[in-house]
């Protein structure tokens, strides 16, 4: 009985991950407006831009790198509702593991950055 229980409680929770993460939207499809720069099999170059007070709403990143084109300050919610303040100086790079979440800007300015994002499952080689 102990062996289903946990088998239960494993699937159960393989479930709502599964789940919570076919829900969250690309990134392009939750804000249309948002500029793409440069998109191959490889990669997307964003420009991310959020007016002061704006949202994106809950959205998906595969692994990505982030330029920071002015200082920001932005409330990150995460799928179970997990809040965390992203603040940041201008031009700095930083790099985020894949992530489902909603941006909020809380700052006095507007966010304006550049995001790539890495394609998964890409097969990108440079010639040489």
């Amino acid at each position: 009985m102990r062996r289903f229980l946990e088998f239960v409680v494993a699937f159960v929770s393989a479930a709502v991950a599964v789940s919570t993460s076919s829900f969250a939207q690309d990134r392009k499809e939750a804000d249309p407006q948002m500029k793409v720069l440069l998109e191959n099999e490889c990669v997307r170059v964003q420009y991310h831009d959020v007016a002061v007070g704006e949202s994106i709403p809950m959205h998906s990143h595969p692994s990505y790198v982030v330029y920071t084109l002015k200082p920001f300050k932005a409330r990150i919610t995460l799928p179970d509702g997990t809040q965390r303040i992203s603040e940041r100086e201008a031009g700095v790079a930083y790099w985020n593991e894949p992530i489902t979440h909603s941006v909020e800007n809380i700052g006095d300015g507007d966010i304006y950055n550049l995001i790539v994002e890495l394609k998964p499952d890409s097969s990108c080689k440079q010639d040489k």
